[in-house]
């Protein structure tokens, strides 16, 4: 059966043990299309939220604390939040006329912990900082969340940046970032009724942001 999203995901997930509770962190992800390494472009979303390398050997046992190493890289497939940033930009470059994508989408989060309810990822966010050594927290937070120069000079490495936020979590990073953002002239994204960057899984049971983060990025692509 062919897939509808068959880009792989390529990332590394690390295990903390906390009071004996299992924290997963993710970092370094990168969404692959096609064969190139080329760098397409970034996505800044709010923390992983329910990712899990469900085709992957093992997964399921490391997710659970069980076996002797705490880390898990693997290569596997999009959650949802991902197929939504994937079909934007497939829908995009087809509509601009352009190519397929081919390349490396990375993906940054205010937060690498994993944590499917949004409005709770700040309170595990804390628990993994505080059972992290301070030599491995740049794993739990990404350097672009905490230095604009190096957030500017990565979104600068990119044809594009795609930005969508949880609303109520992380506010302070997200403000900050958003703020960073408006120096970016190829920056993507579907603005709600709020104002607020809207995060890319309302993409889908929502057409109008779906649709609105299609133009931004088209805009973007045919500059």
């Amino acid at each position: 059966m062919t897939r509808v999203y068959p880009e792989q995901v390529t990332a590394s997930m690390i295990r903390v043990i906390h009071d004996d509770e299992v924290l997963l962190i993710r970092h370094s992800t990168e969404i692959h299309f096609g064969e190139s390494d080329d760098l397409l472009g970034i996505a800044v979303m709010t923390n992983p939220g329910k990712f899990e390398f469900s085709k992957t050997s093992g997964w399921s046992e490391f997710k659970l604390g069980i076996g002797p190493t705490n880390t898990f890289e693997a290569r596997d497939y999009p959650d949802l939040s991902m197929q939504n940033v994937i079909q934007v930009i497939r829908s995009s470059y087809e509509s601009a006329g352009l190519s397929k994508p081919n390349g490396i989408l990375r993906v940054y989060n205010l937060s690498n912990i994993r944590q499917p309810d949004g409005q709770k990822a700040e309170i595990y966010h804390s628990r993994a900082k505080h059972a992290l050594p301070v030599e491995k927290l740049s794993l739990l937070e990404d350097p672009i969340t905490h230095s604009r120069e190096c957030f500017l000079d990565e979104c600068n490495k990119s044809r594009f940046v795609i930005m969508g936020f949880v609303d109520g979590a992380f506010n302070q990073k997200m403000k900050q970032l958003c703020s960073w953002s408006e120096e970016i002239e190829h920056l993507a994204c579907a603005i709600d009724d709020k104002g607020r960057h809207s995060h890319p899984r309302r993409w889908r049971t929502d057409p109008k942001l779906m649709n609105q983060a299609v133009e931004s990025l088209k805009s973007v692509l045919q500059r």
